[in-house]
């Protein structure tokens, strides 16, 4: 069994920080200790929910510092950070920190949808295709920081409509999946090229890789457009040094996306430099940072290993500035630019950093949101927050402390699965029970609605309670053998029914 898949089966123990939901448990079993036998001990881990008991997220604690309107639901995709801040990655997962996977979050912190993965996932977010809003993200394998996989597009309901592959050896990368007005999806992607690197301490044909910026078409998968590092960049723009024996990744790109006027803005983290590139051409309009820079910076404005840069409205662009590794600033900030392309010149406009100082080596992203709030994903760091405009934290969570997640987003998000509700009951301690209900990733519901009957044919309303948490616990005392919950929305109306199960 390989580790990814060891982790998809993986359970919660007691290193998360705070339940999400539904309180989890441990216990431990002691079994008599045999003549002349070493002593057993074992840790049980019992299901996080009783309705769903395949589900283990790990667990996320949510702190609202200030006031928050509701813009949107929070998007993760939660994953183990191996050999990392001293953490022993196998005694992590024997401790069970819980599944990988995609998590949709409220502003509170209570699990809206999960779905565990047995491969990693990147980019977790809201975009629109064919006019509709859809859900989508990166899966595959990754080594040595680049990804081998596929971007893939969910519905409302969490189907799966569309798959985008690329068109490179070794896959669509892990580090970006943007989504074009005109149906095609703008993807990363790497190659490896035999170059001369003698006077980087190499040898004649070493191995470097080039990073590639590809457009596709979704529906049809023919890659429209692309765009060649090694085209356009020398190697000596880079800032990372020569390591023998490894790919020499001089470039690195980890975002792409539409600029202002219909043109590619591209982020690459080892030249420490953002790149405007002609949709069309291929033809680099202008550098921004790094050892070529088209433009004088601004006090504060420069940056370093940066990632997720987004061009706002305006002359502004906002991205993540990692300025690590190796360390180059005290801490990593969320930047707000602006550029002004005329009189090519970059001043900072807004800078946001954590409380706890903290320095990303990797990862990260920036999202200015609708209301001028600040969301800021903070890599490989176990954190994500939210600021408000004029800079001060309203909102921070926090994952175990060796897990991360590559970006965070925040975004509003509506919902309703093919599937049915789910439902789990348990006698209690006094002679009645327990009903556990829950439907992952349903994002309207409001109310339950507990039905009992004689037959699973023959049901009818015995009680209505508010919604709460991921899975709402509801105390039945009823003579009826049958039972199902309903989810309700604001107006009471039904959604979804589970099915009728029998009183134990």
């Amino acid at each position: 069994m390989s580790r990814r898949t060891l982790l998809g089966y993986a359970t919660k123990g007691i290193a998360g920080i705070a339940a999400l939901s539904g309180a989890g448990a441990i216990g431990y079993a002691w079994p008599r200790p045999r003549p002349r036998a070493r002593q057993i001990v074992k840790t049980v881990h019992l299901p996080q929910f009783h309705s769903r008991p395949d589900l283990d997220p790990m667990k996320v604690h949510i702190t609202n510092i200030g006031p928050l309107d509701d813009s949107g639901h929070i998007f993760l995709t939660p994953s183990i950070v191996p050999a990392q801040r001293g953490v022993n990655e196998q005694l992590a997962i024997q401790n069970g920190l819980g599944q990988e996977g995609l998590m949709i979050l409220d502003q509170s912190g209570e699990l809206v949808w999960f779905a565990p993965l047995a491969h990693f996932a990147t980019n977790l977010r809201v975009q629109r295709y064919a006019g509709a809003p859809v859900l989508t993200y990166w899966r595959g394998e990754i080594t040595g920081g680049t990804g081998n996989g596929v971007g893939v597009i969910l519905d409302t309901s969490y189907r799966e409509i569309a798959i985008v592959n690329g068109d490179s050896p070794i896959g669509v990368d892990l580090h970006d999946f943007t989504l074009t007005p005109e149906g095609t999806a703008l993807i990363t992607a790497y190659a490896q090229k035999t170059v001369d690197l003698r006077r980087f301490g190499g040898v004649k044909d070493d191995v470097v890789f080039d990073s590639m910026v590809q457009e596709v078409d979704v529906a049809s998968g023919r890659v429209l457009f692309e765009w060649k590092s090694l085209d356009h960049i020398a190697l000596d723009e880079t800032y990372i040094p020569y390591r023998k024996g490894m790919p020499f990744d001089f470039f690195h790109v980890n975002s792409v996306s539409l600029d202002d006027d219909n043109n590619l803005l591209a982020s690459a983290r080892n030249t420490w430099a953002l790149y405007k590139i002609n949709r069309t051409s291929g033809e680099i309009v202008w550098r921004l940072g790094g050892k070529r820079s088209d433009f004088a910076m601004g006090p504060g404005a420069h940056f370093y290993w940066q990632h997720h840069a987004t061009r706002l409205a305006g002359t502004q662009i906002s991205l993540f500035d990692d300025g690590a590794t190796p360390r180059e600033e005290a801490e990593s900030r969320a930047l707000i630019l602006d550029v002004d392309e005329q009189n090519r010149t970059v001043d900072l406009v807004k800078s946001y950093t954590h409380p706890a100082r903290l320095l990303a080596p990797y990862e990260g992203s920036a999202q200015v949101l609708s209301n001028g709030h600040m969301f800021v994903g903070w890599g490989a760091e176990p954190y994500f927050s939210e600021f408000s405009a004029d800079g001060q934290m309203v909102l921070d969570g926090r994952f175990p402390t060796n897990d991360q997640s590559y970006r965070a987003f925040r975004m509003p998000w509506s919902a309703l699965p093919t599937s049915s509700p789910d439902i789990a009951v348990l006698a209690d301690s006094v002679g009645g029970d327990t009903v556990y209900a829950s439907w992952n990733g349903a994002t309207g519901i409001r109310f339950w609605q507990v039905l009992a009957g004689p037959g699973a044919s023959r049901m009818r309303p015995i009680s209505v309670v508010p919604k709460s948490h991921f899975e709402t616990a509801i105390t039945v005392h009823t003579e009826e053998r049958y039972v199902a919950v309903a989810a309700l929305d604001e107006f009471r109306a039904e959604l979804g029914r589970s099915r009728s199960v029998r009183f134990s």
